[in-house]
């Protein structure tokens, strides 16, 4: 219902106050840095982060928080970040892990929400807009604050760059996708797309509706964040750089060895890797193909996913569905 979603917002939005409430009185140091929005869909090719300290970065940091509008001349599709890092003296835990819960109450409320009024997945979105009368960013509601309750000895900030995303997509969620699009195009009597997109369901239809196919999906230049409290020479964690995170810090011990976030540069950033599975093109328009079973990159996948969980006994919030 409309109303137990404005509750489930309501109450998301007061956890995330509570939490801003609680952490800048326990502030030992606080750095992050500003990007500049996409205001088109496309990511961007060069970012020159904006570096805040102390106070300013307090502030951003709160304001980020609470952030789960489009700012003015974002694109839709696009999200905002704040990468960085706030050393506290104090445990923050458990407010982030109700602020992170009230968080996925919203989300939970709004996926039950869409399912009772018998809504297309897709519409998620636009059902909380026209509900709560604000442009929300789903995918800004859905990120996790991150606090880690250690003083890491490293904290390394990076980009990721020219990659790509191997990404499984139900057949029904494709049909869903191209019949509103359909929909679109019937009603502004764009007959070469009506054709173009009849065409694509037809082949579609011959697909069983719960199988995948497969598609590499072009990820935007984002920054990530790799946390060292171990001795060695790989990574303990590696959350999301979407917005600060926490750990904890003492004046009196020695401070986490920082590597900022530097200038991206498409240019000079890696390459996209090379795709030698075989696949069969079922809809070049949105780049689908059939997936194709492979069990050295399943391994890969399963491998990495271990690999990125934390190897130390550090409490945190992470792994915990991090955003």
């Amino acid at each position: 219902m409309i109303s137990d979603l404005r509750d489930a917002w309501q109450e998301m939005l007061e956890a995330q106050r509570t939490f801003n409430s609680l952490w800048p009185s326990a502030v030992v140091h606080a750095q992050v840095w500003l990007l500049p929005i996409n205001r088109e869909a496309k990511g961007l090719t060069q970012i020159t982060p904006h570096e805040l300290v102390g106070e300013p970065a307090i502030e951003a940091t709160k304001k980020a928080i609470l952030q789960f509008e489009q700012e003015e001349g974002q694109h839709p599709s696009t999200v905002m970040r704040l990468p960085g890092w706030i050393g506290v003296s104090g445990s923050v835990l458990e407010a982030a892990r109700e602020a992170n819960a009230a968080r996925d109450r919203f989300l939970h409320v709004l996926a039950e929400d869409a399912r009772s009024m018998n809504l297309k997945s897709l519409s998620k979105g636009k059902h909380a807009r026209t509900a709560l009368k604000l442009p929300l960013v789903i995918k800004q509601i859905e990120r996790h604050i991150q606090v880690f309750e250690g003083v890491p000895r490293r904290i390394l900030f990076t980009w990721a760059g020219k990659t790509a995303a191997p990404e499984s997509i139900p057949v029904k969620d494709v049909i869903e996708k191209v019949e509103l699009q359909l929909a679109e195009a019937v009603a502004k009597a764009d007959m070469d797309k009506e054709r173009g997109l009849r065409m694509e369901l037809k082949a579609l239809g011959f697909l069983d509706s719960k199988a995948e196919l497969h598609r590499y999906r072009p990820i935007a230049p984002h920054p990530r964040v790799m946390l060292y409290f171990s001795k060695s020479s790989r990574y303990d964690a590696m959350p999301h750089a979407n917005l600060p995170i926490f750990v904890s810090l003492d004046e009196k011990q020695p401070w986490p060895k920082v590597d900022p976030l530097e200038a991206f540069d498409a240019e000079q950033a890696q390459a996209e890797r090379s795709d030698k599975v075989p696949r069969q093109e079922i809809i070049p328009r949105l780049g689908l193909y059939l997936k194709t079973t492979d069990r050295k990159r399943r391994n890969a996948s399963v491998a990495t996913a271990v690999e990125t969980l934390p190897r130390t006994s550090v409490i945190s919030t992470y792994g915990q569905r991090q955003r």
